[in-house]
């Protein structure tokens, strides 16, 4: 008999979500404890995050749900965040777009392989993506913090910034990596015929 897991990692998965729309709007505030509230909550979310998949892994608790919520609710955090950064000055729009982009794309490449039934693989570059994304998030963070808190520091106030441009440069790499890996199922999606309304060809 397998030992339950002392949380189920889909509750921890799950709680993450309403944490990144409450520090973006901690963040909003533009205050010291504003910004310390939300670099709070945003290592929170991180630590969630490897928490949830190392529990479902130690205890067996690995679904097919789980495996699509986890993504989900990664994607929905940092965007989140990355959402509230533009509205304080931190990112530019166009790294927004950039990586909404790049999520969109591999959601719709996963839904195009599901039809044929394929499953696209998580690529180094995805890894790679998640590591940049998160622990970058942390330095924006802890730079926002030390700005407010130890002004004195000689910390560049550019660093935000230059971490965001990072960022995205990485996770538009990550998208060009799925989408040539993925290439062959795309171009086979898109070359096949078309069908009746019943199903069969006309």
């Amino acid at each position: 008999m397998k030992t339950p897991p002392p949380i189920h990692p889909n509750v921890l998965t799950a709680a993450r979500l309403p944490m990144a729309p409450i520090a973006v709007g901690f963040m909003a505030t533009q205050t010291t404890w504003g910004y310390v509230t939300a670099a709070a909550l945003a290592l929170i979310l991180e630590i969630t995050d490897i928490a949830d998949g190392q529990i479902a892994r130690r205890y067996g608790s690995v679904t097919p749900f789980g495996k699509l919520f986890d993504p989900f609710s990664d994607a929905f955090c940092r965007f989140t965040l990355f959402l509230g950064l533009f509205s304080i000055g931190v990112a530019d729009l166009w790294m927004i777009i950039v990586i909404c982009f790049r999520d969109s794309s591999i959601s719709f490449m996963r839904s195009v392989a599901a039809v044929r039934n394929v499953v696209v693989a998580a690529r180094p570059s995805g890894k790679l993506k998640a590591i940049v994304q998160g622990v970058g998030t942390q330095i924006i963070f802890l730079a926002l913090v030390l700005f407010v808190l130890a002004p004195e520091l000689p910390i560049p106030p550019e660093l935000p910034w230059w971490t965001m441009l990072i960022i995205t440069i990485v996770t538009f790499g990550s998208f060009i990596d799925y989408f040539i890996g993925n290439l062959p199922i795309l171009r086979a999606a898109w070359h096949e015929e078309s069908q009746g309304p019943s199903g069969s060809e006309p």
